[in-house]
């Protein structure tokens, strides 16, 4: 079944989306690795929010898991305090097809 998790990360929005752009590639690389269905990363007021879209549960929890992923927050010094994140089952998608 399809999975959403929503992750919000305080702190100063500027320096944690340039942490962002320069972990990119390899995140990317996690995320394709776990079958990511789709990632989207915008700036808010008081930090980043993060919206991934994961064929299974499974997945976002191996690329939870995946050690690229902690040693990129931990080269970021992003603590475990600065994460909110919300998990759930989705009911429907929809990836529209171009005509």
């Amino acid at each position: 079944m399809p999975y959403l998790t929503i992750t919000r990360i305080s702190g100063d929005p500027d320096r944690l989306h340039e942490g962002y752009r320069r972990s990119a590639d390899l995140m990317a690389d996690v995320g394709r690795d776990n079958g990511l269905l789709l990632h989207a990363t915008a700036k808010t007021d008081d930090g980043l929010l993060i919206v991934n879209l994961w064929p299974s549960m499974e997945g976002s929890e191996g690329a939870a898991r995946d050690p690229r992923r902690q040693g990129v927050l931990q080269q970021l010094g992003l603590r475990p305090e600065q994460f909110n994140r919300e998990h759930y089952e989705v009911a429907d998608y929809v990836t529209p097809q171009p005509k």
